[in-house]
Formats: C-alpha cells, sequence, structure tokens
C-alpha cells in the first residue's frame, strides 16, 4: 500500500491495520475473509475483527457470498461523514466542557489549590502575567482592575493591541478605576470594542502607575517603572481584595459623573 495512502487513512481515523484491511477492499472488490487477510497481511482471526469494526463504522459492509461472510468496501463519502459526525460531537462536546468549567474549577480550587506566589521581571514576565489573565474562567465577572491607563504600546509595541483584542475575543469584560488623563478619557470613548468599562477619578487625588488585576482567584500587579510583577493566587486574599475594589468602584462613580470629556 502507498505510504501516503496509509497516512491520509490514519489521520481520518482508522490503525495501521485498519488502513491495511481497507486498502486490500479497496483492491478485492467484494470478497471473503481468507483473501483480504493475505493482502492486508494479517491473521485471518484478526482480519475478521478489524473487518466487523470497519462494517460498525459505517466504511464496510458485508453479505453472503455462496453461504459465507463476504465483504466489500461502502461508499468512501462515508469517511467524510464520519469526520463530520465527529467534529459535531467534538463541538457539543466543547459547549458542555465549557459550561462545566467553572464547577470544576470551583472544585479543584476549594480541594486542591494552596497560595502560591509567582515572581517575574522585565517585559516579557509582565507578558506573561496578561497572558494569564485571558485564561480568566469567570467570564461573567471578568477582571477588575485598578489601571493607570498609561499607553502600553509605548511599553508593549504591538503586544498591547493584541493583548486587548484577544480578551475581547474571548469574551473577558475589564472594569477598571483610572486616575483622569487624557490618555485614560481617550482610551473610555473607545471602551465598548474592547468589552472594557471605565470609571475616571481626579488625578490629583488619586494618581498612581501600576497596574493591579483581580479575577478568578488571582491577584496580578504590573509594575512597569520598576519593571517586574507578581501573581498571586489565594481565594481568601483575592475575596477580600474584591470587596474593597467594589468599595472603590462605587466611589468611583460618583466622580466620574463629574469629570467633562
Amino acid at each position: 500500500m502507498d505510504n501516503n495512502f496509509e497516512t491520509s487513512l490514519k489521520e481520518f481515523g482508522l490503525t495501521n491495520e485498519e488502513a491495511r484491511v481497507y486498502d486490500a477492499l479497496l483492491e478485492l472488490g467484494q470478497s471473503v475473509v481468507s483473501p483480504i487477510a493475505t493482502s492486508a497481511r494479517v491473521n485471518r482471526t484478526t482480519c475478521y475483527n478489524i473487518l466487523e469494526k470497519l462494517v460498525a463504522k459505517k466504511l464496510a459492509s458485508k453479505s453472503n457470498f455462496r453461504g459465507k461472510k463476504a465483504y466489500s468496501v461502502s461508499d468512501p463519502s462515508q469517511i467524510v461523514e464520519n469526520l463530520e459526525a465527529e467534529k459535531k460531537n467534538l463541538e457539543k462536546k466543547l459547549i458542555h466542557a465549557k459550561q462545566f468549567q467553572t464547577e470544576i474549577t470551583q472544585k479543584f480550587t476549594r480541594k486542591y489549590t494552596k497560595p502560591i506566589i509567582k515572581y517575574v521581571e522585565g517585559l516579557d514576565g509582565l507578558k506573561e502575567l496578561y497572558e494569564d489573565s485571558l485564561k480568566c474562567v469567570d467570564k461573567q465577572a471578568g477582571l477588575r482592575a485598578y489601571t493607570s491607563m498609561r499607553d502600553l504600546t509605548a511599553e508593549l509595541g504591538s503586544y498591547a493591541q493584541n493583548y486587548f483584542e484577544k480578551r475581547a475575543k474571548r469574551g473577558i469584560p475589564i472594569r477598571g478605576i483610572a486616575p483622569d488623563t487624557e490618555f485614560a478619557k481617550h482610551a473610555k470613548k473607545v471602551q465598548n470594542k474592547f468589552l472594557r468599562t471605565t470609571k475616571l477619578i481626579p488625578k490629583e487625588k488619586f494618581d498612581f502607575s501600576p497596574e493591579i488585576y483581580l479575577y478568578d482567584n488571582k491577584l496580578a500587579v504590573f509594575s512597569f517603572k520598576e519593571r517586574f510583577g507578581f501573581l498571586l493566587e489565594s481565594k481568601e486574599i483575592v475575596d477580600a481584595l474584591k470587596i474593597a475594589w467594589q468599595l472603590a468602584w462605587e466611589r468611583a462613580e460618583e466622580y466620574d459623573k463629574n469629570i467633562k470629556f
């Protein structure tokens, strides 16, 4: 059998032996088991079992030929139909897995996870933290943030825009409290494009430079000035910080109303 042909059959879900038996059927046409086994280089018992598997996959059919079982290849379009059915089944499983992911994560977190701290340095390290935020499981709450609304493009180049687009594409919203700057005002004007909700606060009273993200059981802190950051995983601590963030968010709403664009 042609190696490329065999490789293709295996890519379509057949084992090595199934591919050889299938090819033998193509060469022989309708046949009883013995000639198929000889052509496929498998013993008769193994060949019979493989043929029955091909019948179960609707890739072969069986009939009676002079009192013996005979096999032949089904319409080759069945290969595509099988893959289409497998694709639909995987899509259903993927939807179910995504729906089930939050519950699994919650049980895993309660039973197995312990507080973890990860320290990073440099811009590549800070990018690692941004990438972790794209794994946010609780997409309804999304990311809670204190953000300086600095021009991240100046710091991270094209990565910043790619990150914003990936986060929005994955359906992860962000709610941020930011000092009132011209860049922050501009970012707020286009916030809907990136699933972002921003509350501005007076820069003269509440200026800060780090980025701080809260999501799931995680706290991520990004310092561009000192070029380092860290990720803390702790349900107890992060839950407390989320409460503090909520207090700040509600107060920020009052400030935001009085800031003119």
